[in-house]
């Protein structure tokens, strides 16, 4: 499988080769604030698995662990194209909004649920789990 996507501008385009590893939303309140609505939809892909092109400006901030998540966006429109959580190095969290085709993935859980707002709940039927999962799962 292929995907392809960029930021609003087109200034920053990449390409994924093969499946992604997960595909979930994050109710936490970083994304939150990062995406300016109720949650964040994300692609987690190996770091080999994705190919970009452009420039991405890194703005990175202690994550719940305490390890830093890195969130990298396109210096010219502000979108935020994919994140780096240093607890899971070798992984690329892709924001599915950045997707050319959207409808290619499926969240399979939700993380963060307890911090879901009332008006943006985690669709029924989809695995949640309050805070993050338990290493492994």
């Amino acid at each position: 499988m292929t995907m392809t996507g960029g930021c609003l501008c087109g200034t920053v385009r990449y390409e994924i080769e093969g499946t992604p590893q997960f595909v979930g939303r994050c109710y936490c309140n970083d994304c939150k604030k990062e995406t300016g609505t109720g949650h964040n939809t994300v692609v987690a892909v190996a770091d080999a698995a994705l190919r970009l092109t452009g420039t991405l400006t890194d703005f990175a901030r202690p994550g719940d662990s305490g390890a830093d998540v890195v969130r990298s966006f396109c210096p010219k429109c502000g979108t935020t194209v994919v994140g780096r959580p240093a607890r899971m190095a070798g992984v690329a969290m892709v924001r599915a909004g950045t997707l050319d085709d959207p409808s290619l993935v499926t969240p399979m859980a939700a993380v963060y649920g307890s911090r879901a707002v009332h008006w943006d709940q985690p669709p029924a039927g989809l695995q949640v789990f309050p805070e993050t999962p338990p290493r492994g799962n």
